[in-house]
């Protein structure tokens, strides 16, 4: 009887126990997973961020257009409405004789009438 309790003990295999070495090998995997994840999901969310700011610049131009485009649009509607309320009130256009037309060509002499007078010194406008 002997022999087969020992044959029973030799059949089971040993159970390999775990070493330090063993842990930190799984650890160090598991923390680079981690890691790794970290970095991706960093990455993704930086590169939303970037897209989000690239429409809100477009966003930003489209509302300055419209606001510009509207604000022509709400000039011109009023230029029209007082153009013919005036025509209403009987406003014409005016003829060839009413328009007066002036030249502005640069003289070289300065007027005296025109003349500022010279800038003098504090102490000079004091008395």
């Amino acid at each position: 009887m002997a022999s087969t309790s020992q044959r029973r003990r030799r059949n089971q295999p040993k159970k390999k126990q775990m070493t330090a070495t063993s842990y930190l090998v799984i650890i160090s995997i598991i923390t680079f997973g981690v890691m790794a994840g970290l970095l991706f999901q960093h990455s993704s969310i930086n590169e939303k961020n970037n897209e989000i700011r690239s429409l809100q610049k477009t966003l930003d131009e489209a509302i300055q257009v419209n606001d510009s485009k509207e604000g022509q649009l709400v000039t011109n509607m009023n230029l029209q409405a007082i153009e013919a309320l005036a025509r209403g009130y009987g406003m014409k256009e005016p003829v060839q004789e009413q328009y007066r037309r002036e030249s502005t060509v640069k003289s070289s002499e300065p007027s005296s009438t025109t003349e500022t007078p010279k800038f003098n010194g504090w102490l000079e406008n004091l008395f």
